[in-house]
């Protein structure tokens, strides 16, 4: 079926997903998955394969291939045929359609781009190095985070337990440091912070105290940090001042995720081992 060059939202890459959609809720459960993860990927899909596709759905690369054919695609061949078909067309690249950002929106991506910039050339230095070690070493880890990124800590709490072993979110509110009335443990512990401006004033005292329990620190903070140096074992800074409205919190999510990764990579667990443990404790919740 030929594709005319103003005729995009008809390509038959579009038509298999308008019938995809539609159909979704009539798809057996495994199915179901496979639709939903194309839909939700479309801007990334051109990159994967069947097997890639089946992984990350959670599913056999068998029933990635049943469901293209159930709406009239003969398989992965057939559907990676179309997308370049769509692709090399329309002009689009992963997805999106070329778009100039205006001056002001270019400015800012440019602004938030050094930022995270600036958390990836820290990740060869010794205060990186220092950090992951006592994320992936230490016999218990401690996550905490204040106001407005409290959130950001504890979604970090719950990746980094995926990781390793004995990870908690520590709110000095709540418990008042109840998790540490026991004695310290013979592998040693530590405590991940979060801290922006305007700093919580538990938060430098939170780390006095660590530190007298003899757990080391790792600090994730902005640029403008003025208690960390000389007290935390590792500081990772990251941009916060990118003229938003609030302080951007990106760099923060970057330095976050790369320590988790970092860790589950140094700390010698079975990782994989520990994803599909968890993965099979998930499905009998019947979460999804």
């Amino acid at each position: 079926m030929p594709i005319g060059f103003s005729s995009f939202s008809d390509a038959p890459l579009d038509e298999l997903a308008r019938k995809i959609e539609a159909g979704m809720a009539d798809l057996p459960k495994q199915e179901a998955k496979v639709a939903q993860y194309i839909l939700l990927n479309l801007a990334s899909i051109p990159l994967e394969t069947g097997q890639s596709i089946a992984s990350k759905a959670g599913v056999s690369e068998i029933t990635v291939g049943r469901m293209l054919r159930r709406f009239d695609c003969a398989g992965m061949k057939e559907f990676k045929a179309l997308l370049r078909q769509r692709y090399s067309v329309s002009g689009e690249v992963m997805g999106r359609k070329k778009t100039e950002l205006s001056r002001d929106w270019q400015e800012q991506l440019t602004v938030e781009m050094h930022g995270v910039q600036m958390v990836y050339d820290q990740m060869e230095t010794p205060a990186f190095t220092q950090a992951r070690d006592l994320l992936a070493g230490s016999g218990e880890v401690y996550v905490t985070g204040f106001q407005t990124i409290r959130g950001l800590a504890e979604d970090c709490a719950r990746r980094l337990a995926l990781a390793r072993d004995n990870v908690r979110f520590l709110s000095g509110h709540d418990s008042m440091l109840s998790e540490w009335i026991a004695s310290v443990p013979e592998a040693g512990s530590c405590l991940m912070m979060f801290d922006v401006i305007p700093y919580a004033a538990e938060a430098e005292m939170i780390a006095r105290i660590a530190k007298d329990r003899g757990a080391g620190v790792v600090l994730i903070t902005d640029e403008y940090c003025h208690w960390a140096q000389g007290l935390a074992d590792a500081v990772i800074n990251a941009p916060s001042k990118t003229g938003l409205f609030l302080e951007s919190t990106l760099g923060l999510h970057a330095a976050a995720s790369l320590l988790v990764h970092a860790t589950a990579e140094a700390g010698g667990a079975d990782v994989a081992g520990r994803m599909q443990a968890w993965k099979r404790m998930s499905h009998r919740l019947k979460l999804f």
